[in-house]
């Protein structure tokens, strides 16, 4: 069996106004998340997703940038926001730019490698699996606020979940994303690091 994190259709919806205006006050409260998928050179591209409660307020991308200039963004995000937690993709390019940020003492950056054995191992493949869908709940639950950022949308109703032979749910790679000719989710992981839990601090594996 085949499904995605969510439709175009789920992905779109939203609550009532009185609902909604209530949730935007108690939004404005909460403190805020950024998840950061890194990319260096080539077609792919840096993504920082910047959330607040439930809402998603800013979604910045940017391409062919060196570590070095995504740690400048990523420090300005932290200027701006003051966040509680900042959650970097560390497979890949994205370890220098975490270590690069925890030698600036910036102790909320969090590096996390959703490659890594999940927390529940008996239900999810990996942690990015278990991540994702916690990330589906929100959208089947509603309490998710996202821009009408079509390329987000789009591989949001791209990847694919299915069973492994031991029961476990399991998110698409991107590698078999690309083999469907797609490009990778970097605005969709980047969604993903925003709104995972914030974990004890071994939790996730993260660099210190």
């Amino acid at each position: 069996m085949r499904r995605a994190i969510c439709s175009r259709q789920s992905s779109g919806k939203s609550a009532s106004d009185a609902r909604s205006l209530t949730q935007d006050a108690r939004d404005r409260t909460q403190p805020v998340q950024i998840g950061v998928d890194v990319a260096r050179f080539g077609t792919d591209r840096t993504v920082i997703c910047i959330r607040q409660g439930n809402r998603v307020i800013a979604l910045d991308q940017h391409q062919k940038l060196d570590t070095m200039r995504t740690t400048g963004l990523i420090v300005k995000a932290i200027a701006e926001y003051n966040p509680q937690a900042v959650r970097i993709d560390e497979i890949g390019v994205g370890a220098g730019v975490v270590d690069r940020l925890h030698e600036l003492n910036y102790s909320m950056v969090e590096g996390v490698n959703v490659g890594n054995r999940a927390t529940d191992p008996e239900h999810f493949f990996n942690l990015r699996s278990e991540l994702y869908d916690g990330l589906r709940a929100r959208f089947e639950e509603q309490t998710i606020e996202i821009p009408h950022d079509e390329d987000l949308i789009g591989q949001l109703a791209s990847i694919r979940i299915e069973y492994t032979s031991r029961g476990q749910l399991k998110v698409e790679p991107k590698e078999t994303m690309r083999r469907r000719s797609l490009p990778s989710p970097d605005k969709a992981d980047a969604l993903l690091l925003a709104f995972a839990p914030t974990p004890p601090r071994n939790r996730y594996f993260i660099r210190t």
